[in-house]
């Protein structure tokens, strides 16, 4: 009895080695790194990402820079769901500023609160299949750092990794801003 556990133990960890294989192998024949300039889209399954202009300012509105912060930029987005069925949400969470450094910045609150009172948001629902919107973000980030890419992040760190195995790195540059 002991004998056969121990076959049985042997056999579903070779089909478990060949099962990780295998799909180690789709990954890696499937994944692509990409980096799009403006008005290019990076796409993740039906959804797609394309920045349409960047503005750089000085701080927000006529007061001080908040938290610090003395560079705003204002990333226009489009989202492009190329779904046939399903609806998509985005969450501005999930866009990210990357800086030369390599240091992300997420969407700034305050920020987007003093550009949500100037423009509407055209992306705060969900957007049906075939259908886009554009919506804008703020990012604060202190004068020395200087945004040259937008990535997107649905899923946080775990979400990263899976993208990274599976889609490949995907970044859109954002071109030179002075």
């Amino acid at each position: 009895m002991e004998r056969n556990a121990k076959g049985i133990a042997v056999t579903v960890a070779i089909v478990a080695a060949i099962g990780v294989s295998l799909v180690a192998m789709l990954a890696v024949l499937n994944r692509k790194d990409q980096t799009v300039g403006l008005n290019q889209e990076i796409q993740y399954d039906d959804f797609a990402f394309s920045v349409q202009g960047v503005r750089k300012m000085r701080s927000l509105g006529s007061g001080d820079p908040q938290n610090g912060a003395q560079s705003v930029y204002f990333v226009t987005l489009k989202i492009a769901n190329h779904a046939k069925r399903v609806d998509f949400t985005f969450k501005r969470a999930s866009a990210i500023l990357v800086d030369d450094a390599g240091k992300e910045f997420h969407p700034s609150p305050s920020g987007q609160q003093s550009l949500d009172a100037i423009h509407s948001n055209n992306c705060s629902g969900p957007i049906p299949a075939g259908a886009s919107c554009t919506t804008e973000l703020a990012f604060e980030l202190p004068e020395n750092a200087h945004a040259s890419l937008l990535r997107i992040s649905e899923g946080g760190t775990l979400g990263d990794i899976l993208d990274f195995v599976f889609y490949g790195t995907k970044r859109i540059a954002l071109g030179s801003l002075q």
